[in-house]
């Protein structure tokens, strides 16, 4: 019974719910006649597809977060609300959007990982990881948002999200922390949701369109993050899995190379999506040999 509440508050009510509001978001959208328009109300109901799917998905399996929040993971649904709001000036001003995101870059590391902060790291310590995942954190929130036009229209763009939020589960579950991998489940349930309907519409309108418009990059930015660093800090997941689950979207400009658009479009996107696929499974694969599932475990 206890599984079976997982996966329907967990998997399939986030689908649901997310997916809903994701259908009217592109509905509506469509209907307005100013491209900017469009862009805006278009972006922030894509945030809130996002965000209210994970919100349901966290207080099914979480309960309401507190507050203020006493671990890293209760951060995580505070960051889909931070994400939404944030969505909801993306495209107010280019200035007022960089300052939001350095900001946020600055202040998340350390929200999220005060206990790390506090009692493990010294001070000259903690100074330097607050640097490094405030760079860290900015960079991959810019890559997020880069690899929504990068990516090619139609269902690319949440495929290639729901195949990183799955990586991200299933390294987290065979490192030990199924709690975690639950949240990441939410995150596959909404992009796989995203994909179906992206995919049924594309062939009925025969026409691809652009999914995630940029105001949506602070939710799915902050979400990922916040896994990842509760993953690697709190729990047992390997160095180098964390890594190459953060650097996988890097590889999204490889579709630009020449040579790889001369091989059409469709070939040129395959070949895309596999090169970012490329260290999701390495980071899997690292992950599965460190945890011993099949002999001595390795250290990485």
């Amino acid at each position: 019974m206890l599984i079976l509440k997982q996966l329907i508050l967990g998997l399939l009510l986030p689908a649901v719910v997310g997916g809903g509001i994701f259908i009217f978001a592109k509905s509506l959208a469509w209907k307005k006649e100013s491209e900017q328009k469009k862009a805006r109300l278009s972006g922030w109901l894509v945030a809130v597809a996002l965000s209210a799917g994970y919100t349901v998905g966290y207080t099914g399996l979480e309960g309401l977060p507190p507050f203020p929040p006493r671990e890293g993971v209760h951060w995580l649904c505070y960051l889909s609300i931070i994400g939404l709001i944030s969505g909801a000036f993306w495209h107010s001003s280019r200035w007022g959007r960089l300052i939001v995101q350095i900001a946020l870059s600055i202040v998340i590391p350390r929200l999220l990982l005060n206990s790390a902060f506090k009692y493990t790291w010294g001070q000259f310590e903690g100074i330097i990881w607050w640097m490094c995942l405030a760079v860290a954190v900015f960079i991959f929130w810019h890559i997020v948002q880069e690899s929504f036009t990068i990516l090619p229209a139609g269902g690319s763009s949440p495929f290639v999200y729901f195949g990183l939020s799955g990586g991200t589960a299933l390294v987290l579950a065979v490192s030990g922390s199924l709690r975690l991998a639950q949240h990441a489940g939410i995150l596959v349930a909404i992009f796989a949701a995203s994909w179906v309907i992206t995919f049924v519409r594309q062939r009925s309108d025969n026409n691809k369109w652009q999914v995630f418009p940029l105001g949506a990059s602070p939710v799915v930015a902050l979400l990922l993050l916040g896994i990842w660093m509760n993953g690697y800090f709190y729990e047992e997941v390997p160095a180098a899995s964390a890594i190459l689950l953060a650097i996988a979207l890097f590889l999204a400009p490889v579709g630009r190379i020449e040579k790889i658009q001369r091989l059409g479009a469709r070939r040129s996107a395959i070949v895309q999506i596999c090169v970012i696929a490329l260290p999701v499974v390495i980071a899997i694969g690292i992950a599965v040999a460190r945890s011993g599932l099949f002999g001595e475990s390795s250290s990485y």
